[in-house]
């Protein structure tokens, strides 16, 4: 798989190129300390990606310096405004016929994009594919495995680019942004599967999301769960059993 021809960031999106070019988004915020390793395991791929893209939300560390001085890597900066319209800005100018995301403090598995082109290219009806996820703890002094699991995740997951025409874009606003978009691609009749492979981690440290957040995003599991059912019962023409 040859890489796509460097560019400096058009005006607008250029056209798609055809034939397994994966393009790779990863949405920055002040995670200067991890976004090296990140970069690397994407070009540690054992299939190379065609584009790595970066999109900085803003950040207020030396992050977006660290993703300046690295080779082949394209970086977007803009103003913060959340992670739905960091990702959807990176898709919007991605060329690649398969899109994939990783966040600047999480890594890939050498064999992810190998596995899964092999999965989508054995299923044509697929218009995904994901792995199993690693979480791990990192203490800064250690890095320690918490468990392995099933991953349907934005990280986890390579895309067919028709997916993103099929179910919309990433919902902005919303704690949980991924959700709503695997809700809007059910909704259309996209299919995936779940490889058993590990094809990402996961980092656990004192200042991501997942740690800082957890009550936001309690409240936005059940915004955005009601969003996908308000949308069904609006398509349905009826009240879903239950409401009132």
């Amino acid at each position: 798989m040859g890489a796509l021809p460097a560019r400096n960031l058009p005006s607008e999106a250029a056209a798609p190129v055809p034939g397994r070019a994966v393009s790779v988004i990863v949405p920055l915020y002040n995670t200067a300390r991890f976004i090296a390793q990140a970069l690397a395991s994407i070009r540690s791929q054992t299939v190379p990606v065609a584009e790595i893209i970066v999109v900085d939300d803003g950040s207020t560390d030396g992050g977006p310096e660290i993703v300046a001085a690295a080779a082949g890597v394209t970086l977007v900066r803009k103003p913060h405004s959340g992670i739905g319209d960091t990702v959807n800005a990176g898709v919007a100018i991605a060329r690649g016929d398969l899109i994939a995301f990783l966040d600047a403090d999480d890594r890939w598995l050498p064999d992810k994009t190998a596995l899964q082109i092999a999965a989508l290219d054995r299923d044509p009806a697929l218009a995904m594919i994901f792995g199993h996820g690693r979480r791990f703890l990192d203490t800064g002094a250690e890095e320690r495995v918490i468990d392995v699991r099933p991953a349907v995740s934005r990280c986890s997951g390579l895309f067919r680019r028709e997916s993103f025409v099929a179910a919309g874009r990433f919902g902005t606003g919303e704690a949980h942004e991924f959700m709503s978009w695997m809700l809007a691609a059910g909704e259309a009749g996209l299919r995936y599967e779940i490889l058993p492979e590990i094809v990402f981690e996961r980092r656990i440290h004192e200042t991501n999301h997942g740690i800082d957040h957890k009550d936001d995003q309690r409240r936005g599991y059940f915004t955005t769960l009601k969003a996908a059912l308000d949308r069904r019962r609006l398509r349905s023409g009826s009240p879903l059993q239950g409401d009132s």
